[in-house]
């Protein structure tokens, strides 16, 4: 019975959801060790958007190039010249739009300045840590003092999104004790939530990738719909 007791209360982590704090100073510690831990989430997931969006923008600048290339070799192809040239209009305009999009977007930029702010959280904690080994309890002047670097390191950068807190509270297993579906539940959530970004541009690659397979005559989709001529196999 006792088994079937901590399996479900594993099953539905039904036990502590996150360690107790016994002072002030620790729970101000914990809470810049999460945000530390968002920090360098929220810059790992600006640096793959940051590299998806220069591997999209590269893709369909080659297709950009490949189309008139096989247009003007005089290969049979599926689709009519307008066509083929409306497809070329579309490449330039997406290729045009990522260019601006990464540019304004500075994900290199912000993805350090993310890293940079984990790190000086970091040190705040090492410098806690030091001073709780000297004083048995910290002061109320002391935590003030510390209370107000730690603002002043959170406010200079953009905040986390929750997906990236939902991430942290896995990794910090010391200090958070989700398990079984709960855990699976906030795993499944967290990452699609990173993935929404993506869908976008992959919704292009794929566009790009079957047009081009259509033309030269290896797939059969878009033909049909686009009043082409459909080569003949």
């Amino acid at each position: 019975m006792s088994y079937l007791r901590s399996f479900l209360s594993w099953i539905f982590s039904l036990g502590e959801r996150e360690r107790p704090v016994k002072d002030a100073a620790e729970k101000l510690q914990m809470s810049m060790r999460v945000t530390a831990k968002c920090r360098y989430n929220a810059a790992v997931r600006l640096q793959w958007q940051g590299k998806f969006a220069f591997f999209t923008t590269t893709v369909l600048s080659l297709g950009l190039i490949f189309v008139p290339l096989v247009q003007t070799s005089g290969v049979n192809l599926a689709f009519e010249p307008d066509v083929l040239n409306m497809m070329q209009i579309f490449l330039a305009v997406s290729v045009l739009v990522y260019s601006v999009v990464i540019g304004t977007a500075r994900y290199d930029v912000r993805a350090e300045t993310l890293t940079e702010c984990g790190d000086k959280l970091k040190e705040l904690i090492r410098s806690i840590d030091k001073d709780r080994e000297v004083k048995a309890q910290l002061t109320e002047a002391d935590l003030s003092s510390y209370q107000e670097k730690y603002s002043d390191i959170t406010t200079d950068t953009e905040n986390h999104t929750r997906s990236d807190y939902q991430l942290a509270t896995l990794e910090m297993e010391r200090d958070y004790f989700y398990t079984g579906l709960v855990r699976l539940k906030i795993y499944l959530l967290a990452h699609f939530q990173r993935l929404v970004p993506f869908l976008l541009p992959f919704l292009l690659l794929a566009i790009e990738v079957v047009f081009i397979a259509d033309m030269i005559g290896v797939t059969n989709y878009f033909p049909v719909y686009l009043n082409g001529d459909a080569i003949e196999t």
